[in-house]
């Protein structure tokens, strides 16, 4: 430890932090691990951005200054633009997380002195990290000839990319292909579709493959395999870099609602099958091919309904005027009844709901409550509950606006590319406020219906949207970037497969060993993992479950955080019982810095270390808090299903919290000493008031048995 040198450089933040920089200096300086202290104003203008670089150019940095989400990106940027490491570069937030929430300057100061002495050994443990390149398929494998697969492939094209579109039918385009009008376009579904369709013909760079289904994928980022049927059911394969999924969806067919006759009577079809009446010009009854004059559409069937979709399908109003409207185009003489319990129309859609009510269509908010035919012609009875009387009526046409459902084959596909699906079947993007279309699977994304329903507008949006994540994942088929992440020690390596189970993103990979067959019989190890680091999202959750630390990430390994444990909490007395806090650095860090800069106040007594995802957090570094002197530990992470790493991170770590509970339990200890707390990112409140009772209960419970001044005491002494 002492071999390794560190430089330090305090902020002032222009002289506007009450701290003392002189018991700072002097109490740095004298640690071992420090090279040279350095007291500046101002580090993220000119003359601060200098003294980093020229530091950096000796070693490891520790930054104490604001947070690093404000000084970090500066500070990047200029060592980049001067050909220098940044990953060297280590920060403390010693004003929004020290001087600006304690009044207390000398308990500001200590509590400041130990994060920085804390990420000092952080620091000296740690490896410069290096740039690495790695050359892929320029290329692109798109699932689904809709309007989102389509707009997917052209825009891949556009950036540089071949692609292969995959078309499960023998025509592209999808339901819009069939939409008489897309509103609030005016244009027909064929007329959006046309100016595709030719770019597709006269593409070099895109093939399409019709009548091919595909079975299941292999690989990763950068080296997918899509085995796929072709027409001739004949199994093929693709090497491709990335996927996106555009399978649309499927509409909802009523045929186990027996009150409302479907797939009975002729003429009860569903609003798709309207579409496709009106766009062929066949507005006929389909039982004797008479003029449609009047009909009946019934709004929600299946949606809203606990027994087939809980919630509303979003389009169905909308698909229910349009098509009304164009009956009336038709024949402005037909009488149309939309009998509803709320009609949804968002955005400029409200516009066609009052054309369609100037124009005569009758809504009637009420429900139907059965259907029946009666000497060759069809009746509903319907309940009218504004009016509060039922009606029976003799229809030519039944149109039931059923329920937007996710295409079939979803949880089947899953299994090999590794998407989570929502309760509804939908596949589940990877955080629904920031990364939209991103599913966990890393190099798949998710774009139009597939993820929920959507206006053809809105998956046009995503096809566009998930284009660019791709080509910002694969860079034009040469990835070059820093290497962050999880690295793996294959001797190490037991081949338990916890990493590739639970990653968030899937990146580690379960590889059969092909020489273990001339190992010792009880000795083989038939399948290892491999971790590829370019692919890796740094989360760390492998590293907290590795049974035999064989994962490590490369810049918080197991030895740099127990150290930082060590050096935190060094000193700690039985007297001054303290809160260590592991928070993670996107919607904790983001709470605990608005904390900050409100000037929010909490009791000094506490600790702060950061780590990429709260799921690095592991029950040994737990433990190790509670050895080193921390009387009680809390986590802060992101909220239920808002990890930013794909949803299970803070899942896992609350996993160890629970784990670690019973353990201490089991000691005669009181579990209660460690907690976790979960957060939106600007929510200052449950910070602090998670951390308030982390401190209460420290008081409460003093000191653990094994705190220097007490070992020996292995029960909890009870009041």
């Amino acid at each position: 430890m002492t071999e390794c040198k560190t430089s330090v450089i305090l902020c002032t933040c222009g002289k506007q932090l009450g701290l003392d920089y002189d018991f700072l200096v002097r109490q740095i300086d004298e640690l071992d691990s420090t090279s040279v202290v350095v007291l500046h104003d101002l580090v993220c203008q000119p003359e601060g951005l200098d003294k980093i670089t020229e530091l950096v150019a000796e070693g490891p940095v520790v930054v104490a200054a604001c947070t690093s989400q404000k000084i970090k990106p500066r500070i990047d940027q200029f060592l980049s633009s001067k050909k220098k490491n940044s990953s060297l570069v280590h920060y403390v937030n010693i004003r929004e997380h020290s001087a600006w929430v304690h009044d207390d300057q000398k308990e500001a100061s200590e509590k400041t002195l130990a994060m920085i002495r804390g990420m000092i050994r952080r620091a000296c443990l740690s490896e410069p990290l290096v740039v690495e390149k790695k050359d892929i398929p320029n290329h692109v494998t798109v699932i689904g000839g809709g309007i989102a697969g389509i707009e997917a492939a052209l825009s891949l094209e556009n950036l540089g990319y071949s692609v292969t579109l995959i078309e499960l039918t023998d025509e592209l385009g999808g339901h819009v292909a069939h939409l008489p009008v897309v509103a609030p376009t005016g244009k027909s579904g064929k007329e959006i579709l046309s100016s595709r369709l030719k770019s597709l013909k006269e593409s070099k760079n895109i093939e399409v493959l019709y009548n091919s289904h595909v079975r299941f994928v292999e690989g990763e980022l950068g080296n997918f395999t899509i085995h796929y049927l072709s027409e001739s059911q004949k199994e093929k394969t693709i090497r491709t870099s990335a996927v996106v999924l555009a399978m649309g969806f499927t509409e909802f067919k009523p045929i186990g609602m027996d009150e409302y006759r479907y797939g009975t009577n002729p003429d009860v079809v569903t609003q798709y099958e309207l579409s496709q009446m009106i766009s062929s010009g066949n507005l006929e009854r389909p039982s004797d091919g008479k003029p449609v004059k009047d009909v009946i559409m019934v709004q929600c069937v299946g949606s809203r309904s606990e027994d087939y979709k809980r919630d509303c399908s979003k389009l169905c109003c909308t698909f229910a005027i349009d098509n009304s409207l164009e009956i009336l185009h038709h024949n402005p003489e037909a009488q149309i009844r939309v009998i509803y319990m709320d009609i949804r129309v968002p955005f400029e859609n409200e516009m066609i709901y009052k054309e369609s009510r100037e124009k005569g269509v009758d809504y009637i908010r009420g429900r139907v409550s059965m259907v029946w035919e009666k000497n060759g012609e069809t009746y509903v009875r319907f309940y009218d509950s504004l009016l509060d009387q039922h009606f029976e009526v003799s229809p030519d046409l039944v149109v039931l606006s059923s329920a937007i459902l996710p295409p079939d084959g979803l949880a089947e596909l899953g299994e090999t590319l590794g998407y989570y699906l929502e309760e509804d079947g939908h596949v589940k993007e990877l955080y629904g406020k920031l990364r939209r279309n991103e599913t966990r699977r890393r190099g798949v994304v998710a774009v139009g219906a597939i993820t929920r329903p959507q206006f053809v507008s809105e998956s046009i949006t995503e096809a566009q949207a998930g284009a660019l994540m791709i080509h910002n994942e694969l860079q034009q088929g040469a990835i070059e970037k820093l290497s962050r992440g999880a690295v793996l020690s294959i001797d190490d390596c037991v081949g338990c497969s916890l990493c590739a189970q639970q990653c968030p993103r899937g990146v580690p990979l379960m590889i059969e060993q092909t020489e273990a067959e001339a190992e010792d019989e009880a000795k083989k190890i038939l399948f290892k993992a491999a971790i590829d680091t370019l692919n890796c999202h740094a989360c760390g959750v492998c590293q907290s479950l590795c049974p035999s630390g064989a994962t490590q990430l490369n810049f918080l390994n197991n030895e740099q955080l127990w150290s930082e444990i060590e050096a935190v909490l060094e000193n700690v007395g039985p007297d001054d019982p303290q809160t260590l806090c592991f928070y993670c650095e996107e919607c904790s860090v983001s709470t605990i810095d608005i904390v900050g800069t409100r000037k929010l106040k909490y009791p000094a007594n506490t600790r702060m270390i950061s780590v990429p995802c709260a799921g690095r957090v592991s029950i040994i570094d737990i433990l190790k808090a509670f050895e080193n002197g921390a009387s009680t530990v809390m986590i802060a992470a992101c909220e239920t299903d808002r990890c930013h790493v794909g949803g299970t991170g803070n899942e896992i770590a609350q996993v160890q919290v629970d784990v670690a509970r019973e353990i201490l339990n089991a000691i005669g200890w009181n579990g209660e000493r460690v907690d976790m707390f979960r957060m939106f990112s600007a929510e200052p409140e449950r910070f602090t008031n998670a951390i308030n009772e982390m401190v209460r209960r420290a008081k409460e419970f003093g000191p653990t048995p094994v705190h220097k001044g007490t070992a020996g005491k292995w029960m909890e002494v009870s009041k």
